[in-house]
């Protein structure tokens, strides 16, 4: 869960498929047509000018309405405004359209083509204004001559061109619009999915760090309650117990604070404090403790398995009859096995055995759950005689 959670969405700028996309508008009809050598560039440039009214859709549509109408909540209100504006872009460019196009040389060219005299006539004194066309002698944008003539001939009604173009106009708008939408929506939708775990991922940190850090006072003050029992029984013992203790408390402070250790780094700890616990107890207690002489050095989050060894020492000693405690580490090939067994007193009270772990116990299930999840076993059996208990985590 820990290696899933480093993985990260890393999603394509918003601007650079824009881009994308947009030059592979511009390039569409260089593919398309077929450019003589005099005159390309202008005809480019009157291709390119006739994408115009799409371009100023997609950025009002991207700076303007998305921000303030869409994303706001305001979905039905974004809807209307954007097909009116579309009808306001189309509708003003279906005006200006003959005036603006009115050099272009595809246009031009297909004039001559259907009427070799025209534009000839326009340089005569008095020439007619039909002769040119139109009232200011530039060519009908949203008109084809040749399919005006090929209707006429069949006896078909003349096709309304306007009408046709104003709809091709409007469509393709509401099309790249619709496309800058989607875009837009998945874009933000990844981006809050990407905060919205980056905020899970600080939260589960920052309670593991508050669980973890609730070891080291509980840890810090059963080992000074032994050390305290010593220095009056045997001081030279108490001065090797401080020394141990100092180095406990370094990997505290600065191996575990790291989120991660190393197996052999938790094993030495756990060493050091079983032989810590063993300074205060009496040949009647017996401690069986059993670490892999050869192991896999794997990193795993530290103080996994402190609490089970501190509760079996704090419940499983008594001075009033034989008393049994048994660690044993088991590593395998993609996990580690721990388990902890101490005996349990007779003369133990109902509510030291209802009790029996504590908060050390109910401290590591919650570390596990956030850590593992479904992915580790905690197995826990308490009898009259006997706790035990069984962790089985991944590596």
């Amino acid at each position: 869960m820990m290696k899933a959670m480093k993985i990260k969405y890393r999603k394509m700028p918003e601007y650079v498929i824009y881009l994308f996309l947009w030059l592979l508008f511009l390039i569409i009809p260089l593919i398309i047509n077929n450019y003589s050598v005099r005159g390309d560039f202008i005809k480019i440039c009157y291709d390119w000018l006739r994408m115009l009214p799409f371009i100023i859709v997609f950025i009002i549509n991207s700076f303007l309405l998305l921000p303030n109408l869409l994303f706001k909540g305001s979905t039905a209100l974004y809807v209307a405004v954007l097909i009116t504006l579309t009808i306001i872009v189309t509708s003003t460019f279906q005006i200006i359209g003959p005036g603006l196009y009115k050099n272009d040389p595809k246009l031009i060219e297909k004039r001559i083509l259907q009427d070799p005299q025209w534009g000839r006539e326009e340089m005569k004194p008095g020439a007619p204004p039909h002769l040119s066309g139109n009232a200011t002698g530039s060519p009908e944008l949203f008109k084809s001559p040749l399919e005006d003539i090929n209707s006429k001939k069949r006896g078909l009604p003349v096709p309304n061109q306007s009408l046709f173009q104003f709809i091709n106009t409007f469509f393709i708008s509401l099309l790249i619009a619709g496309f800058n939408t989607g875009i837009a929506v998945t874009n933000r939708f990844f981006a809050e999915d990407q905060a919205r775990k980056e905020l899970e991922k600080e939260h589960m940190e920052s309670e593991l760090a508050f669980l973890q850090n609730q070891v080291s006072p509980h840890f810090f003050m059963n080992t000074l309650n032994n050390i305290h029992s010593l220095i009056e029984a045997d001081q030279k013992l108490a001065q090797n117990a401080v020394l141990k203790l100092s180095e406990m408390m370094r990997y505290l402070l600065y191996e575990s604070g790291r989120g991660k250790t190393t197996l052999a780094r938790e094993i030495e700890f756990l060493r050091s404090y079983v032989n810590l616990m063993q300074l205060r107890v009496d040949d009647s207690v017996i401690v069986n403790f059993e670490l892999p002489e050869k192991f896999n050095n794997v990193n795993l989050p530290p103080l996994l398995f402190i609490s089970f060894i501190e509760n079996a020492f704090k419940h499983g000693v008594s001075y009033r009859e034989p008393s049994a405690l048994t660690f044993k580490m088991i590593q395998n090939t993609d996990s580690i096995e721990f388990i902890a067994v101490n005996t349990i007193s007779a003369y133990s009270n109902g509510d030291s055995l209802v009790n029996h772990g504590g908060f050390g116990l109910e401290n590591i299930k919650k570390r596990l759950d956030l850590l593992y999840g479904d992915k580790h076993q905690l197995i826990i059996n308490k009898t009259d005689h006997e706790f035990n208990v069984k962790l089985i985590i991944p590596t």
